[in-house]
C-alpha cells in the first residue's frame, strides 16, 4: 500500500471521485460546547463530482465549491471539518481464514 500522504494545501484534492484516507482538521466539541482546541484525526471520506451526484451538494464541507469536485462529510462529522491530507484506499485483501470458512465472494 501506498502510504503517501497529498496535502491539499500542497498537492491539491485528489483528480478522480472516490473514497479515501483522510487527516481531518475540526474544532473540538465537549459537553456540546464548543472548545479552543483543534483536533486531527484518521477516517475516510467520500470526494463527489457534484455535477453527477447532485444530491451531494448538501453534504460537502464547509469551503467547498458549490459545483464539480467536493469533498464530502459524514452523518456525524466534526462541524466544520477539513481535509488537510487524504491517500488513496488501497485494497487490502482477506485476512488468513480458518479451516471450513469460504470467502463471501468465492462462494456467491
Amino acid at each position: 500500500m501506498n502510504k503517501q500522504w497529498n496535502y491539499v494545501e500542497k498537492d491539491g484534492n485528489p483528480k478522480v471521485p472516490g473514497i479515501y484516507w483522510c487527516t481531518l482538521i475540526a474544532n473540538e466539541w465537549k459537553d456540546g460546547k464548543r472548545t479552543e482546541r483543534r483536533v486531527a484525526y484518521v477516517e475516510t471520506r467520500y470526494f463527489a463530482d457534484l455535477d453527477k451526484e447532485p444530491d451531494a451538494k448538501s453534504w460537502a464541507m464547509e469551503g467547498e465549491p458549490e459545483t464539480g469536485l467536493a469533498w464530502i462529510e459524514e452523518c456525524g462529522s466534526y462541524e466544520g471539518e477539513k481535509v488537510h491530507a487524504w491517500m488513496t484506499l488501497e485494497d487490502v485483501g482477506i485476512a488468513e481464514l480458518p479451516d471450513g470458512v469460504e470467502r463471501l465472494s468465492d462462494t456467491v
